[in-house]
């Protein structure tokens, strides 16, 4: 009880000063890395979804954001669309496709599963390159418009500047942070956790782990469109070097850094991992020897990831 209690103030606190940190890091320079964060924290939480619920390994989750950021950008770019039109109809594709991808390949397990999908991812990138009529290949898309002028409660709102994105992406990171733990408190978030815990036994039950497991995949993809749509119009550039196996790694990194099987964990994974090679541009060609040294460190001395391992110390000091 007192922990809740303590997670009010704490929510207010982090709510407050996510609020003013554009007051005080108003140079576009620093907003720019701080939407960039927002958009890693969707991905992280979406891949998270399927890792750390339902224990499914994917490395192709890559694709689906790049086939968000596509849709999204070709509606907009050759037919007008307007962006919150675009932007779902994005997530919604890409909801669809991993539905389609799960339902094969998600009988599979492990290693077997992590190679199947990223096999995948790489497909998906080269249709990307090669589709030129449609994707223009290697070149990528230009002139992808920024969100138009919305019309809420009475108010004419506009999204113009790296701050205003920056409040769109905090809105987009809270709301889906609310959606996934309605989902961990539901029904089908139990039957995931059980499918990760011990699958054979579900099934030896009677309990069909396949549709957990699609459900997983599909919500997870439709998010990681989300993200792809949103960078796209954030961007106003897409090309298929944005969506390669390297960024589906980089997502599951973000995940184990951050703590799997947390709601906040791959939040902090992205934030942790996006800001940090960014203050390492200081130590020149050293930076990415000295950024491997820093997450073999963490991932040895933390294995269940930063928060998790911040969840652990204080429960145990509270007993």
């Amino acid at each position: 009880m007192k922990s809740k209690f303590l997670a009010v103030p704490f929510a207010v606190a982090a709510a407050f000063i996510l609020y003013i940190l554009p007051r005080f890091f108003s140079m576009d320079y620093y907003l720019h890395i701080f939407v960039m964060s927002e958009i890693y924290a969707v991905l992280a939480l979406s891949l998270s979804l399927l890792v750390g619920f339902t224990g499914q390994v994917s490395l192709g989750h890559a694709a689906f954001y790049g086939m968000g950021a596509y849709v999204s950008a070709l509606l907009s770019v050759r037919f007008g669309l307007s962006f919150w039109v675009t932007f779902w109809v994005g997530g919604l594709f890409a909801g669809l496709a991993a539905f389609c991808i799960g339902r094969l390949v998600l009988r599979l397990r492990g290693h077997v599963l992590a190679i199947t999908t990223a096999f995948f991812g790489v497909l998906v990138t080269v249709v990307m390159n090669n589709w030129i009529p449609v994707t223009n290949g290697p070149m990528g898309i230009t002139g992808i418009p920024r969100p138009s002028p919305i019309r809420l409660f009475g108010l004419d709102l506009a999204i113009e500047s790296r701050t205003d994105y920056y409040y769109l992406g905090l809105l987009f990171v809270l709301g889906v942070l609310y959606f996934l733990w309605r989902i961990e408190r539901s029904r089908i978030g139990d039957a995931m956790i059980a499918v990760r815990e011990n699958e054979d036994l579900i099934k030896s039950i009677g309990i069909d782990t396949m549709k957990s497991k699609v459900f997983a995949f599909s919500v997870s993809g439709a998010l990681t469109g989300l993200a792809g749509a949103f960078y796209a119009h954030y961007i106003l550039f897409i090309s298929p070097v944005t969506f390669t196996i390297s960024e589906s790694i980089n997502m599951l990194v973000m995940v184990i850094f951050g703590g799997m099987s947390t709601l906040f964990g791959p939040v902090l994974g992205a934030i942790c991992l996006t800001v940090l090679p960014e203050f390492l541009r200081m130590a020149g060609e050293l930076r990415l020897v000295i950024y491997g040294v820093a997450l073999v460190f963490f991932i040895i001395w933390m294995p269940m990831g930063v928060w998790g391992t911040l969840r652990y110390h204080l429960a145990a000091r509270r007993k």
